[in-house]
């Protein structure tokens, strides 16, 4: 899981990321990913709306009625573009309405309230109140009592602010927007992006600047913080007022970058006419599904009727992306009760103990007081309770520079400083304050979310979509873990793989049971992407090339949609094992998932920390098995390796699994073209081949081995990071972790394979006790790899003979230290 981004964000020990820093970090996200519509264009685009009937043929009679396009399907969502044609527009129906209040607001003559030019910025601030507070109420007089109160935006109101807000992203630098649009009849006290109680959430943040590409980017980082309070809305709107030309825009910010209204010009009737026009379609939300927000999932619950007919109340949330752009993986883990429980269907409703949501892990550090940093510093890791382990991210450590950039699709993410480390990759539990006051530096708390007011502002409600193909239905006593995120279209040629892998591999011995997937639909029948939001691939006026980006016409535009697994939960991070000989037996039995995956064609390639995890107490699966024995020359290694799965006792017991499919590849295809390697891991778990190769971009077949050696960084990782190691000066361990989690792993890995057993108890007694273990397989690894080395022409035979050997290899060296000799 990953999320996008070279920000390396507001870790412990460091200050608060400021202003410029995070204004750099979105001008990075959106770089190349900015368009501009006309307003009325934008304002189908803002509407409510509802689809079209799809047909492949449009009849004459109603042709307001019928769909040219095929529906979008989580079969087809790489390829079929969503478009505004295929919907019904609400505020296309309200023309005579809005002309009305176009009239109405220019015999208000709204020129009176801009500024001379020249001024500076605050004094901008009372005159754009009120002529957006002017218009709004144009808007209600001329739509009518009917119109306006089924809207739930009726009340929204705009006041100056420009003061920090009370809550914000990661504890970093706070923001404090010129202006708010709020709903409520008088101006609150305070402003939370997600708001405590009732009316205190800000809505619509403005912003006024004389630079556009300084007011995006400070515009971006509200949307980053609207989008952390609110995580599977579809979009953000911001305003931004450029004061220096008298000049509107209308910013929306989506998974897949920026769209913006080509520029309303406020001292002209056009551009006072196209203002109307834009809020007249924020009056037509009658729902928050109307607005882009999921009707099916408030953060308090989550309803999927394909397999359970209940809402189900979410447990916590495992992992959270700070981003705009970008994947933004959210995962949730969910509990089904039985109906005897407290939290029984019957009582559904009732939250869980904790007040708020906030996620045990995500993709940027949390800022913490100078106090607490410094006893952390000085504290071992604990144990993490079961959570699953955080973002797959890349610590930016010593002013390295990204492996994987934005301009190469945003897919990565990172964090800072090896204290942050310990709470995200080692998978510790945040402890938050839900009452939104810090004892730190003037940093406000970071963005939680209310369960109650989540459950009373944000009613569920099941949405009309498409009949999964798959299903294996949820029961009470199931765990399971949802997991969504914003998946590219990349066309023909890439097909995603993640829902085909989980769909055959699933419940197999080392990969969790799979429950469905689905591309989610915020309402009935409309599918949540960023389409509506992006230009044809050939319509390149629509490009509003705000950075002087230089962006390959492949890049662009970054057609995204929302995609959701549901699996059984897989337990916690093999960091917080209890004793090595359980890490040992949990990662036989993650080989062993990784490799059922083989036997079925497909290759993880991002085998981290993340992804692999263990449970204390086994769970059933399928028994392991191999499917054929295949030919002479294979034959042998695989009736080895069940051999030496009977020997380490392997049942349908496990212990360890694999997770996630984000950058599988199905051999049927992966061979088709060539490969540099871009977006296949996680940089502390990737090959030094595969790195190397993606440096330098050159073409490399990622394959097996560079999984395996993945597994043994892993391996590594967890045995360093374990908090069983408690050396009495913890200095060279914490030089070790610094090591490993920033671009030092060679050093690390040079540390510990080649130091003698008794000095490695510097580092702690697990370590200790697993270095023999990690040499030997080093070094059986390096010796397979040579034998392969040469292997210059790779298919999906190579491939999985590849694996059937390394597997073998690994077992092997497992073995040794699983099985007691026979006397």
């Amino acid at each position: 899981m990953a999320s996008d981004s070279k920000f390396s964000g507001s870790g412990p020990g460091s200050n608060p990321a400021s202003q410029d820093i995070l204004k750099g970090n979105m001008r990075e996200q959106l770089f190349g990913q900015t368009w501009e519509f006309p307003p009325k264009r934008l304002s189908q685009l803002l509407s409510a709306k509802t689809r079209k009937l799809a047909t492949k043929t449009q009849t004459v009679n109603d042709p307001t009625q019928k769909a040219n396009d095929q529906p979008l399907l989580l079969e087809n969502h790489h390829i079929v573009i969503d478009n505004i044609e295929n919907y019904n527009c609400y505020i296309d129906t309200l023309a005579g309405a809005v002309a009305e209040a176009q009239n109405n607001f220019i015999k208000r003559q709204p020129s009176q309230f801009l500024r001379p030019t020249d001024d500076f910025e605050r004094s901008h601030y009372p005159g754009l109140v009120d002529l957006l507070n002017t218009g709004l109420d144009s808007c209600k007089a001329s739509l009518g009592e009917y119109e306006v109160q089924q809207a739930i935006y009726k009340e929204l109101k705009f006041y100056i602010w420009d003061k920090p807000m009370e809550d914000g992203v990661d504890r970093a630098h706070p923001l404090k927007p010129d202006l708010a649009g709020v709903l409520g009849k008088a101006k609150p006290n305070s402003f939370f992006w997600s708001p405590r109680l009732k009316g205190e959430g800000m809505k619509i943040p403005v912003e006024v600047k004389d630079s556009w590409s300084e007011l995006v980017a400070q515009a971006a980082t509200y949307a980053r913080a609207l989008f952390s309070a609110n995580p599977l809305r579809q979009f953000a709107l911001v305003i931004g007022y450029n004061h220096k030309e008298h000049v509107m825009r209308f910013l929306v910010f989506h998974r897949g970058g920026l769209t913006a209204s080509q520029p309303l010009k406020l001292e002209s009737k056009q551009g006072q006419e196209d203002l109307i026009l834009l809020l007249s379609s924020i009056l037509t939300w009658k729902s928050l599904a109307d607005a882009g927000f999921p009707a099916w999932c408030n953060e308090n619950q989550v309803h999927l009727p394909a397999i359970y007919p209940h809402p189900v109340s979410v447990h916590r949330v495992l992992h959270h992306s700070f981003c705009v752009r970008g994947r933004a993986p959210r995962v949730y883990y969910l509990k089904i009760p039985y109906p005897a429980d407290p939290t029984s269907v019957a009582k559904v409703a009732r939250a869980p103990l904790d007040e708020y949501i906030s996620p045990v892990s995500h993709t940027q550090g949390i800022r913490r007081s100078r106090r607490i940093q410094e006893k952390e510093e000085r504290s071992q890791v604990e144990r993490s309770q079961g959570g699953t382990p955080a973002s797959n991210a890349v610590p930016q450590q010593g002013g390295a520079a990204s492996v994987s950039g934005i301009r190469q699709g945003h897919e990565t993410g990172s964090v800072t400083g090896s204290q942050a480390l310990i709470s995200e990759l080692a998978g510790m539990s945040l402890t938050r304050d839900p009452s939104g006051i810090t004892t730190n530096d003037n940093t406000p708390a970071s963005i939680m979310i209310s369960r109650d007011l989540a459950s009373t502002e944000s009613p569920l409600s099941a949405t009309r979509s498409p009949n999964p193909t798959s299903v294996n239905r949820l029961k009470p006593g199931d765990y399971a873990v949802l997991k969504l995120s914003w998946i590219p279209g990349r066309g023909l040629d890439h097909k995603p793989v993640e829902p085909e892998l989980l769909e055959n591999c699933g419940g197999m011995f080392g990969v969790p049971r799979h429950y469905y997937s689905f591309l989610a639909h915020h309402k009935d029948d409309c599918p949540t992407t960023n389409h509506l939001f992006l230009p044809s691939d050939t319509d390149q006026t629509a490009r509003w090339n705000l950075f002087g980006a230089n962006v390959s016409s492949e890049k662009i535009p970054e057609a995204r949609s929302l995609l959701g697994h549901v699996i059984s939960h897989a337990g916690h991070s093999l960091v917080s094992a209890p004793d090595f000989r359980s890490l040992l037996l949990a990662l036989v039995h993650a080989h062993l998932g990784y490799y059922n995956m083989c036997q079925k064609g497909f290759q993880h390639r991002d085998i981290s920390i993340g992804n692999v995890l263990m449970v204390d107490n086994p769970i059933e699966s399928a028994h392991f098995h191999i499917d054929t024995l295949g030919d002479a020359s294979d034959r042998d290694v695989r009736v080895n390796i069940l051999s030496l799965c009977k020997d380490l006792n392997i049942s349908n017991q496990c212990t360890g699994f694999v997770i996630d499919g984000d950058m599988a590849v199905n051999w049927e295809t992966y061979f088709e073209g060539s490969h540099t390697g871009d977006k296949s891991g996680t940089y502390q778990f990737m090959s030094d081949a595969l790195l190397g190769a993606q440096a330098r971009q050159r073409n490399y077949w990622h394959s097996p081995i560079d999984d395996y050696y993945s597994f043994y960084d892993v391996a590594q990782w967890a045995c360093i990071w374990n908090p069983l190691n408690e050396p009495k000066d913890p200095d060279d361990l914490d030089a070790l972790r610094t090591d490993i989690a920033g671009t030092s792993r060679g050093n690390a890995t040079l540390k510990v394979l080649g130091g003698k057993r008794a000095t490695l108890g510097k580092y702690g007694a697990l370590l200790a006790e697993a270095q023999p273990f990690l040499q030997y397989w080093y070094g059986a690894l390096q010796s397979l790899n040579d034998e392969w080395e040469e292997q210059c022409d790779p298919n999906a035979a190579v491939f999985r003979s590849m694996a059937d050997h390394v597997l073998q290899t690994f077992l092997r060296v497992a073995h040794k230290y699983l099985v007691v000799p026979r006397s």
